[in-house]
């Protein structure tokens, strides 16, 4: 056997890379291109939308499967992982033979193999390169588009959003500074700008990561979030929120009420306890009820397992839902590994834990409109 069998797979993913647009349309000859991904149903590879396979830019390779959760194992990898999971019948051993047959390792004269290493090489650095150049251009446009906003005023549409969801920050008696309200922020799927609340969200230190944008609709005399609408092909879900900017990579937070201890998130006393939602809704009506709370929200399930805390903090409380939804189940089950793990590595005494509204209640949202009043 040649000498492509010592490649690890880092090298050979590094070798597949430059082939990643000719590599899945064997895979996947159902494909429909969507700028720099090739995206098809499932690993199937059926039409449709789900699964998208980035074929250009600096991270070519990576693909994930939207339809399916963070935790599962099936729902996004590399070239090599794709190849496993398909044409290798789900043997990652496969998927290591197919990726050498395809460049003909086995065959190669290890001279032209250690070219192509060095080459190989050298594009992995300059894609580490770009993809850091890329990362800090969406933090700056996010932060951009966070700064585009005007902060709030008791009249802003998102305060009387808010209000509308029974969160009434007259109450808390300060309007939270990382919300602001944009009055045209554009949503890709409608293809036009919209109305929105855009939300900073931090790193540790307190620098601008991204804005999550929650899309807003005037209807009935109120102010709401964004309603009903014709879903483009493929698409499942509603895009009511997003999130602009590398809060996942950052490990960022949204900080929404600072409680008894003021200042910054990295400046919280020895033993000190955190708070965190998922959404904005759900953490700004757990902070109405428990106005001491140091309150954060993440934006999605996925980053609360990447978020960053201070060693000083040794309790950290998910604010969970009710869900009977697996997808939502398994997200928080993996968030919870994730930062228990987190604290093993950093050595830190940290209890990871979770606080639910009543059963029957399905948010604290629904809690404080509800029973919880």
């Amino acid at each position: 056997m040649g000498g492509g069998a010592q490649l690890s797979g880092q090298e050979l993913n590094d070798l597949l890379r430059p082939h990643a647009e000719a590599l899945v349309w064997t895979i996947f000859p159902a494909a429909r291109r969507d700028g720099a991904y090739l995206c098809v149903g499932s690993l199937d590879g059926e039409p449709g939308q789900s699964l998208k396979v980035k074929v250009k830019g600096h991270d070519a390779g990576r693909w994930a499967d939207y339809a399916m959760s963070d935790s599962d194992p099936r729902g996004k990898g590399d070239l090599i992982k794709l190849l496993a999971l398909t044409v290798g019948g789900g043997d990652i051993a496969q998927g290591f033979a197919h990726a050498r047959r395809y460049l003909n390792l086995d065959t190669m004269d290890p001279k032209a193999l250690e070219r192509q290493r060095e080459r190989a090489a050298r594009a992995a650095q300059r894609a580490k390169r770009e993809a850091a150049d890329e990362q800090e251009k969406k933090r700056r446009d996010a932060e951009g588009l966070w700064l585009s906003g005007s902060p709030l005023t008791p009249s802003s549409p998102p305060v009387r959003y808010l209000l509308g969801r029974g969160i009434d920050l007259r109450e808390l008696g300060k309007l939270p500074g990382a919300i602001r309200f944009h009055h045209a922020v554009w949503h890709d799927h409608l293809k036009r700008k919209l109305p929105a609340m855009v939300t900073k969200c931090q790193t540790l230190d307190g620098r601008h990561a991204a804005t999550h944008v929650t899309y807003l609709d005037l209807r009935g005399g109120g102010w709401r979030k964004l309603g009903d609408y014709a879903l483009p092909e493929g698409e499942t879900k509603r895009r009511q929120k997003i999130i602009r900017g590398p809060a996942y990579s950052l490990g960022a937070h949204i900080q929404l009420w600072k409680g008894a201890v003021p200042g910054k998130l990295c400046d919280m006393p020895e033993g000190s306890a955190v708070e965190c939602s998922e959404g904005i809704e759900d953490g700004l009506s757990y902070a109405m009820a428990n106005r001491g709370a140091r309150v954060l929200a993440a934006g999605t399930l996925g980053i609360i397992g990447e978020l960053r805390l201070p060693p000083t903090v040794s309790r950290f409380n998910i604010l969970a839902q009710n869900d009977a939804d697996p997808e939502p189940i398994a997200a928080l089950e993996d968030a919870i590994r994730k930062q228990q793990l987190r604290a093993k590595a950093e050595g830190i005494v940290r209890t990871i834990g979770q606080r639910r509204p009543p059963v029957g209640i399905k948010d604290w949202n629904d809690w404080l409109r509800g029973a919880g009043a």
